[in-house]
């Protein structure tokens, strides 16, 4: 593969890693997620410069601490620089003192995977590549889409046949290939894998053990909420977790950020899944380095419902070192987070992006947070593709005939009584 040269490591024992053609890049000693080892110290100045002056450019402005070559030329859609929000009226009504929501809904297809298109398809046209391809719940493959339809490059998309429809009219929309698939995200990743040797195109699935250049766009999630704190990082950060690699990416950012001392701590990390698919919340309960893969997923949370956590052993390291924890919630607990979320603070969090909303809650309830504690939570995606769930349990819309203006009395009367209740 002819990408950037650089050293590779790996994040959790530091043994050195050759990059070579593989099914999964993990370390083979302990598991862990392969990063590439940047000079922090020796460049300590710029490096703090770059950080403290952020991006103008969306996460391009942080290309120095990216796997890639300075004559690079970007294929970009204004990804990233996305609002870190104070959302002081979900605040009050959890019960927390600072809580905000990183609002990645704002990206160019309205998740944080966008930071990681924007890479892998700038490098697939370095390489001439004609043709990439992924599995995908949904987001990422709209991500992808959307880069490959702006970089003119082919796209194949594997879409589980149980995905969202909305996300089938998004991917679509774009002008990729769509195939629906029978089985789960996991095995949509692996015949994309699959198709490599079968029709020569390029997998691109999001994962960091797939594509560890392209995973390095997630860091600049961790920048920018250190610039946007002014560095005074918040106690807690809360991320949802499906393969792992966005919660190991910010806590990689923070990693940096502290290195070249810029912050004097690292927040907790929290991964959260769903009841319906938790992996890596079952490992952590348990003790284990390891998480083992689940069983069919039973959730609304379609995005983050991988029965394999590819980073599990580094995400595990993580949430114990950073005395974080992992924590699953119910798809009773997302829905209302959805619609709070909504209701509260307009912005429309998936599902997938809800259940860090819902944890909070729940490990206030559990005396893990303490109310006067501060949390980031990861709004990862938009639930403007779920808006049928987010309806879900609320009344039916009342119906006024033509010029009845008594009727109409009766119904604004109706809604100001449940206003006041």
């Amino acid at each position: 593969m002819n990408t950037p040269s650089h050293s590779f490591v790996c994040s959790l024992c530091g043994r050195p890693y050759e990059m070579q053609p593989a099914e999964r890049h993990l370390c083979p000693a302990c598991g862990g997620s392969i990063e590439p080892v940047y000079d922090l110290v020796g460049k300590r100045d710029y490096y703090r410069k770059v950080l403290q002056r952020g991006s103008q450019n969306g996460i391009w402005g942080y290309r120095g601490l990216l796997l890639v070559t300075e004559t690079l030329v970007p294929v970009s859609l204004c990804e990233g620089n996305t609002p870190l929000m104070q959302a002081d009226n979900l605040s009050k009504v959890i019960g927390i003192r600072h809580m905000y929501l990183k609002n990645e809904t704002l990206n160019p297809s309205h998740t944080y995977k966008d930071r990681f298109a924007t890479i892998a398809v700038s490098l697939a046209r370095q390489k001439g590549t004609q043709t990439i391809a992924l599995g995908s719940a949904g987001n990422a493959a709209a991500s992808m889409a959307a880069f490959a339809a702006k970089g003119a490059t082919d796209c194949f998309v594997l879409l589980p046949s149980g995905a969202v429809r909305e996300r089938a009219w998004q991917i679509r929309s774009y002008g990729a290939r769509l195939i629906t698939m029978e089985g789960t995200i996991n095995d949509c990743i692996i015949m994309a894998k699959r198709g490599e040797e079968l029709f020569g195109w390029e997998n691109v699935s999001t994962a960091t053990c797939f594509h560890p250049w392209a995973a390095e766009g997630y860091k600049t999630i961790g920048y920018e909420i250190g610039l946007q704190t002014n560095f005074q990082m918040p106690d807690w950060i809360v991320c949802p977790v499906g393969g792992g690699a966005l919660l190991s990416k910010i806590y990689r950012g923070c990693q940096d950020m502290l290195t070249l001392g810029l912050i004097n701590r690292i927040p907790h990390f929290v991964g959260v899944q769903a009841e319906g698919c938790m992996p890596l919340v079952r490992a952590y309960e348990v003790n284990a380095t390891v998480a083992e893969d689940w069983g069919v997923p039973d959730t609304i949370a379609f995005a983050i419902a991988d029965v394999c956590t590819f980073e599990s052993a580094t995400v595990l390291s993580i949430l114990r070192s950073t005395g974080g924890t992992a924590v699953a919630v119910s798809d009773s607990e997302i829905l209302e987070a959805m619609q709070l979320t909504g209701r509260m603070e307009a912005v429309l969090a998936e599902p997938s992006s809800a259940v860090t909303v819902a944890s909070v809650k729940k490990l206030l309830a559990g005396g893990v947070i303490s109310p006067e504690d501060s949390v980031a939570c990861i709004i990862s995606g938009s639930g403007i593709r779920d808006l049928s769930l987010m309806i879900q349990g609320l009344p039916d819309v009342p119906k006024v005939g033509l010029n009845d203006v008594d009727a109409l009395r009766a119904v604004v009367a109706q809604y100001q009584e449940g206003a006041g209740k």
